[in-house]
Formats: C-alpha cells, sequence, structure tokens
C-alpha cells in the first residue's frame, strides 16, 4: 500500500481526487493512473487510508481517456469537474499534480457514495417534472484561487452593466467568468421579429440545463470574441434557409455576457448603439430585437476607449510580487523564491506570466526530471526573462 497517499506531491503513475462537503466528508473518488490494476490499487488504498468502507461507495465510470496533448492532470485541468461537484456542493481537492510524460491515454475510475448517487439520481428526476425557472446571476469565488481584491472587483459584474475591464493583469477573464457564473436564464430556441426567424439555441455555445418545447434553461452565456483571430462577420446575421437565420453573435449572448477582446472602436459604438435602440438590419430589413446581453471590453489600452462612456469601469493592476509567488507555488508545488519575482518588471507581473513559467518548468521536468525542482524553476525565469544575473 503507497504510504504517502494522503500527501500532496509532485506523481508520476497515478494521482486521487475527490470531492468533499464542507464537513470534510468524501463523497467523490476519481483515479488517474497509468493501468487498470494501479487505478484499482490505488483506489482500495484510498479507502484504507481514509477509513471508508468500500462498500459505502458505488463505482460509476471507468475506463481509457486520452491525454493528447496534456502534459499533466491537476485540479486547474479539471475545471469542469470542479464546477459540477461545486454545483453539488463539494470542493474538489487532490493529492498532488500528475506528469503525464508523453503518454497519449490513462485509465480513470470514478467512484461516489452511495448517499451522493441518491442524491444526483433525485435532482435528475426533479429536473424532468420542474419548470422553466429562471435563478439569479451570481459571480461565486469560492472555489477559485484568485487574490481577493480581484474577486471584488469582478463581483460587479453581477450588475450585468457594460463594463470597460482594463485587465492589466492578464486575468483569463472568459476562462474566471465561464467558472465562477452561478444561476439559469429562459432562452428561446428561435426568436422571430418582422417576418424572420433567428435559431437562438446552439448547444455548441450554451450549456443547457433543461429542456423544455419552445425554451429551454441555460447556464448564463459567456460568449467571447478576440479581435486578433475573429472577424466582423460575426457580427451579422447569415441565412439558413427561407426566412431563416442564424444569429450574430450578440444575440446568442441574450441574457449573459459578450466579451469583446481589443475590439474596433467603431464595433463598440454600433453594438452600444443597436443595444439603445433595440433594432437590428438584416438583408436590408430592420427588425426589433431584444438586447438583453452585457457587452465586456476587455482591454490593456485605456486610452484607445477614452471617447465612450461605460457605465462601469474595472481597472485590475498587476500581480504584486506575493501574490505571483503564491500563485507560482500552488501551480508547482514548489517553494519558489522571492527575489526570482522581484527582478520581473510590473508589466510582467502577470497571470499570463505565471502560466508560461508553469509551462516552461513543466517541460524542462520532463526533460530532465533528474534536476531539483529549484534549479530547473531558475532556468525558467532565465528563459523568460532572456538575462541571467548574479542572483541567478
Amino acid at each position: 500500500m503507497e504510504t504517502d497517499l494522503l500527501t500532496p506531491k509532485e506523481r508520476y503513475s497515478g494521482v486521487v481526487f475527490i470531492g468533499v462537503r464542507k464537513n470534510d466528508v468524501v463523497e467523490f473518488i476519481k483515479v488517474y493512473a497509468e493501468s487498470a490494476e494501479l487505478a484499482r490499487t490505488l483506489l482500495e488504498d484510498f479507502f484504507y487510508a481514509k477509513g471508508i468502507h468500500p462498500s459505502d461507495f458505488v463505482i460509476v465510470d471507468k475506463g481509457y481517456e486520452s491525454v493528447k496533448g496534456k502534459e499533466i492532470i491537476s485540479t486547474r485541468t479539471e475545471s469542469e469537474l470542479s464546477s459540477f461537484l461545486g454545483r453539488l456542493g463539494l470542493k474538489l481537492l487532490s493529492n498532488g499534480i500528475l506528469y503525464l510524460q508523453g503518454k497519449s491515454e490513462i485509465y480513470q475510475i470514478t467512484s461516489v457514495s452511495k448517499d451522493f448517487l441518491a442524491e444526483i439520481r433525485s435532482i435528475k428526476e426533479k429536473k424532468k417534472h420542474v419548470k422553466l425557472k429562471e435563478e439569479p446571476i451570481v459571480l461565486d469565488f469560492t472555489n477559485l484561487d484568485l487574490p481577493q481584491r480581484y474577486n471584488e472587483k469582478l463581483k460587479v459584474l453581477e450588475l450585468m452593466q457594460d463594463t470597460l475591464v482594463v485587465n492589466h493583469a492578464q486575468i483569463p477573464l472568459p476562462k474566471v467568468l465561464r467558472e465562477v457564473i452561478k444561476g439559469a436564464v429562459r432562452l428561446p430556441r428561435c426568436m422571430k421579429s418582422g417576418g424572420i426567424t433567428l435559431r437562438l439555441l446552439d448547444k455548441d455555445l450554451h450549456e443547457v440545463i433543461i429542456e423544455g418545447k419552445e425554451e429551454v434553461l441555460v447556464k448564463p452565456p459567456v460568449l467571447t470574441w478576440d479581435s486578433s483571430i475573429d472577424g466582423p462577420e460575426d457580427f451579422e446575421a447569415k441565412k439558413i434557409g427561407e426566412n431563416m437565420y442564424e444569429p450574430p453573435i450578440f444575440l446568442k449572448a441574450y441574457k449573459g455576457f459578450l466579451i469583446l477582446e481589443e475590439p474596433p472602436v467603431e464595433l463598440v459604438q454600433r453594438l452600444l448603439k443597436i443595444k439603445e435602440k433595440s433594432i437590428m438590419r438584416i438583408d436590408e430589413r430592420k427588425i426589433r430585437i431584444p438586447t438583453e446581453f452585457t457587452i465586456i471590453v476587455e482591454t490593456q489600452n485605456v486610452e484607445k476607449y477614452e471617447k465612450i462612456i461605460f457605465p462601469v469601469k474595472i481597472i485590475l493592476s498587476s500581480l504584486t510580487n506575493e501574490e505571483l509567488v503564491d500563485l507560482l507555488r500552488k501551480e508547482l508545488g514548489i517553494e519558489v523564491p522571492d527575489k526570482l519575482v522581484s527582478n520581473l518588471s510590473p508589466y510582467h507581473k502577470t497571470f499570463k506570466t505565471a502560466s508560461l513559467l508553469v509551462k516552461l518548468f513543466q517541460q524542462l521536468h520532463a526533460k530532465e526530471p533528474q534536476k531539483p525542482p529549484s534549479e530547473l524553476l531558475k532556468t525558467a525565469f532565465i528563459l523568460f526573462t532572456g538575462e541571467e544575473d548574479e542572483d541567478h
């Protein structure tokens, strides 16, 4: 039996994820391992280490999963699982980071307590009979590890007001917002206006909670348009049949958020005008539309939008040395010397920098696993800055 199964650390053959309630009761267990035999052994060892009787749990899923393109498995990479458990009152924890070392697939076993399984089934049964009842949109940062000052600023987005976000911290805003947003909104499958039908529901973009005949209940949508890769055609309706159209992206963000990353000023002005008048043009026809969508303009160049008046402006300043050290420590699971971070320019003390340094470290570790983590971390900083100073 593995003796340090409950100790968080770097792992190379298997890792255990658990979903726990606030009273530390384990309700959910998911094991990733390089083989089915090892996965079963880790699950049995975990039961023994935590004093859990195996008969109180039921295996609900098992088998090999593709991990092509992934370098690690951690609580960060399991964001969808974390969100699912969070909605059911559980927090996702793990006993470390699993380095995949080039593996293309990995075995997993998912086991849940009988009580938790009964709860899930009860929820599903109730959903079959419940009406499409909307729930208020709230932003819940409980399970997200952002410094508190960012949580407080971003919480303002609950007001659903058009907002300019000056993102000097380079927070991955779309990802964060999708993780923290809670609530449910009713979305018509199709919207009719002026003899035109717009097919609003897009299951590639909308997370459906409950389906009705004419409407569906969905998680509040968070859609993104990035000026560096997306085009202006996304803001035009596309004909898909006789008087049937695929709506522009802002209508697909109905009752949710549309994040525009460094958009042209003219585009922002046009969208604000559409919202003001509740009218848009399709094939030379003006039609009236609902404009219940919230525009978030994300930029690092506040001067670019100085002539546009937004109801709300949020300034997310760069990370402090302490915040960046703490972020890297949590991501890597090792100590990070303050002096490494203090040598970075203020412009580089961001979440993007942290992400790049973590990736560099992981790649270096995969190539030279025998080297001490502290040396690999210093090398990652040298590669990132392009300069080797005396401290290094």
